[in-house]
């Protein structure tokens, strides 16, 4: 029960919660076990029960501190008192010494920078408890020494004490593995942002450099007007594709509302598909709506319709040698459902899973911006995507949202 409550708490708990709840915790746990110890001795000797309450009790002090101590002693005492174990004032007696060497000790196990040195501190802590508690009950108490008595009393130490090095050993290596999936979780979003800074980096710098490289050119006085307006819009072409890059990281960087309107999906999908038909005729694709019932969505015009042109244009880029491309919208109970599917090359499960995360794309030239703008702003939208695939039969992007229920709301 120790080792379970522990090492869940230490692996899942502790970096949620604060000092004052953390001590809470740690009394909760070492109290019940406290409760349990004694509730189900190992033995009755001269109606004493024989049991491991010191390894929950010593545990709590380790861990807990002086306060849980001192409220873990009281626990083991006054359950003492309730079950009418005799030589009360002796129990008393014997525990307020060992709370004692404990509040001497504890700084000791704290400072403590290895588990090598901790354990050594709860092995003399342990042996400490075991032995003075034997002693003051064989000078306290009438009980006989014999070859039993002795071999049960070694016996009871040594378990107790590789009970309680086993539960040191377990909660530092919980913490150890907590501290380790944090510093992993660091040093991936660091990784995140420095393939952000790169990517961003590149896929600016190369439309920069273009625009550089004919900005040097209209120096040349020998060039016609028809030369200087080719280099100037090359250059301007080139700002702007840098210009939408920039946009796209930003869309992704803050995902959240700024002009919030209601608006009519029927209407805003069939402008999109107006939109996107002459590029979709470029490769060989045909545009089909499906608009089975219409429905309203609380979001941003511009956004929404960046997110669904992303999804749409990936379709079409996904169909090389021609296909048809569906925009699809329904309603779902309190919910708008929108799916834009297309006949296209499709994707495996791996690259399901990684769609969404920065910078992954399947295209050979896309940078994964538009992807991610996608995600960010159906999340910003309260709603949800749900991608269906499988390679050479096409993919199905189903989007999600709660539905509006009167065009004079933005909320």
């Amino acid at each position: 029960m120790i080792y379970f409550g522990f090492t869940i708490y230490f692996k899942f708990l502790e970096r949620k919660v604060n000092q004052i709840a953390h001590t809470l915790i740690i009394i909760l746990i070492c109290g019940i076990s406290i409760v349990f110890s004694m509730s189900f001795p190992i033995i009755l000797l001269k109606e004493i029960p024989i049991d491991f309450r010191q390894i929950p009790l010593m545990i709590g002090a380790l861990y807990g501190g002086r306060r849980a101590a001192c409220i873990l002693t009281a626990i083991l005492l006054g359950y003492r008192f309730v079950l009418g174990v005799p030589d009360f004032l002796s129990a008393l007696f014997v525990y307020s010494l060992l709370l004692l060497l404990w509040v001497v000790v504890l700084p000791f196990f704290k400072k403590a920078a290895v588990l090598k040195k901790k354990l050594w501190v709860a092995l003399c802590i342990s042996l400490t408890a075991a032995l003075s508690t034997l002693a003051l009950n064989l000078l306290l108490l009438p009980l006989a020494v014999t070859a039993a008595f002795i071999i049960f009393a070694v016996l009871i130490i040594v378990l107790q004490t590789i009970g309680l090095l086993l539960c040191v050993w377990m909660i530092e290596k919980a913490k150890k593995e907590m501290i380790l999936s944090k510093e992993i979780a660091k040093l991936e979003k660091l990784k995140t942002v420095s393939t952000i800074a790169a990517s961003i980096s590149h896929e600016v710098r190369n439309p920069l450099t273009v625009t550089k490289g004919f900005l040097q050119l209209l120096r040349d006085p020998q060039l016609s007007n028809q030369e200087k307006n080719y280099y100037i819009s090359t250059a301007v072409e080139a700002l702007n594709k840098a210009e939408s890059i920039i946009t796209d990281y930003l869309t992704f960087a803050k995902p959240s509302l700024e002009n919030v309107e209601v608006l009519d999906l029927q209407h805003e999908l069939t402008n999109i598909s107006h939109f996107v038909e002459p590029y979709a005729a470029m490769n060989d694709v045909e545009i089909k709506t499906n608009f089975q019932k219409n429905s309203l969505l609380a979001g941003e015009k511009e956004k929404f319709h960046q997110c669904i042109l992303n999804i749409a244009k990936n379709g079409i880029e996904a169909m090389p040698g021609g296909g048809t491309l569906t925009i699809e919208l329904n309603r779902f109970k309190d919910h708008a459902v929108i799916t834009v599917a297309d006949t296209g090359i499709g994707m495996n499960k791996e690259q399901i899973e990684q769609l969404g995360n920065p910078f992954f794309t399947t295209k050979d030239l896309g940078t994964g911006l538009g992807t991610m703008v996608v995600y960010s702003t159906v999340k910003s939208m309260r709603g949800s995507i749900q991608v269906k695939s499988e390679p050479a039969k096409g993919t199905r992007f189903i989007l999600s949202f709660p539905a509006a229920e009167q065009s004079g709301s933005a909320g």
